[in-house]
Parts: C-alpha cells; structure tokens; sequence
C-alpha cells in the first residue's frame, strides 16, 4: 500500500517556477515483474504545472 494520498504537499522542487512543494493529484500502482511501484502524479500550486515520478513500493 502506497504512503501517498491525493491532495498530500511533498518536497520536490518545481522545474518551472522552483517552488519547493508539491501537490499529489493522484497515485496509481505499477506492476513491474516481481515488484510493485507507483507513478505519483504532481502538480506544482505555485505554477501549475504538472509531472509525475516513479516510487518504489515501501517509500
């Protein structure tokens, strides 16, 4: 199960405006093979502007 929840703020840096918390839009599971990892999609509430990363299962 993911640590993540929509609508959560994290620390990552935004690339556009620097701004150094994120807003989670949403968390989806990933399969890969024998382990599970989920694609956090984010949204910078400074700019707006959207990316999203890949996080293993357990962080």
């Amino acid at each position: 199960m993911s640590n993540y929840q929509a609508g959560q703020l994290i620390k990552k840096r935004c690339m556009e405006c620097f701004h150094d918390e994120m807003k989670i839009l949403k968390v989806t599971e990933k399969d890969l093979n024998e382990k599970n990892a989920y694609i956090v999609w984010i949204q910078c509430p400074e700019c707006g502007t959207n990316d999203n990363e890949l996080k293993p299962e357990g962080l």
